[in-house]
């Protein structure tokens, strides 16, 4: 009996034994989401992420509203985002819902105009004077094939069927094409933004991760954001492909 207490001890000393292991990294599930489309989509609504979210329980929610927006009223989050990231703090009033959202540099730190989407925005400036531009709205044609058939999937998918789908592939060939297209002319700053508003989601969620180990963290994501961030952030996956 002394010999096992001995040993026990030298092994406690020497860090060998630990009878409570602490969990190191949070646990991270990424779920994207449909916007708009969850009112019409009968296999992924509303209820259904809700339901979701609530069979993983977890502790944090991180949903694509910008930290600095977090505590926003009502009528200023319904004007800037979509239903499902401003609802969570309603739907789930007991949980932490954290923002990992970025818009751009000229409006950081501070609320979003009233009417900056319609007037002042520069990247919605651009796509209009993309949509515009008769030359390179022709060359971008090319690129909406993928996106018509990501549509038919997001319509019509649960979400488990649409995570086992080859939609963020799509989503990738969609974006790659866009670049190319528009690499070198007066608005590739398009591109450009989209992979810095990306990058600025993974340094988020990446912060929020090691600022809280021990605890379990659903991210909400559009699926165009989902596809990129799928092989770039380590999380579990909801089901199993086996």
């Amino acid at each position: 009996m002394k010999v096992m207490l001995l040993l026990l001890f030298f092994c406690c000393l020497l860090g060998f034994y630990n009878p409570t292991p602490t969990k190191q990294t949070a646990d991270v599930y990424l779920i994207p989401v449909l916007h708009g489309l969850h009112k019409t989509n009968p296999h992924y609504n509303y209820e259904s992420l809700r339901a979701v979210i609530d069979s993983l329980n977890p502790e944090i929610i991180a949903v694509e509203l910008r930290p600095e927006d977090i505590t926003q009223d009502t009528m200023y989050l319904k004007r800037n985002y979509p239903k499902e990231m401003w609802m969570m703090q309603y739907w789930f009033p007991e949980k932490e819902i954290a923002g990992i959202d970025w818009l751009g540099p000229d409006i950081e730190g501070t609320p979003i105009p009233e009417k900056y989407w319609s007037e002042t925005a520069e990247i919605k400036n651009l796509e209009r004077k993309l949509a515009a531009d008769s030359l390179y709205n022709h060359k971008i044609q090319q690129c909406y094939t993928f996106q018509e058939k990501r549509m038919r999937l997001l319509k019509n998918l649960s979400l488990i069927d649409l995570l086992k789908s080859h939609e963020a592939a799509l989503t990738l060939q969609q974006y790659a094409c866009y670049e190319e297209t528009l690499h070198g002319s007066p608005y590739e700053g398009i591109t450009a933004f989209y992979l810095k508003r990306n990058q600025k989601l993974l340094e988020n969620i990446e912060t929020l991760r090691h600022a809280n180990p021990t605890k379990t963290i659903v991210v909400l994501t559009g699926a165009d954001h989902y596809a990129w961030l799928l092989d770039k952030l380590a999380h579990k996956p909801l089901y199993r492909n086996n």
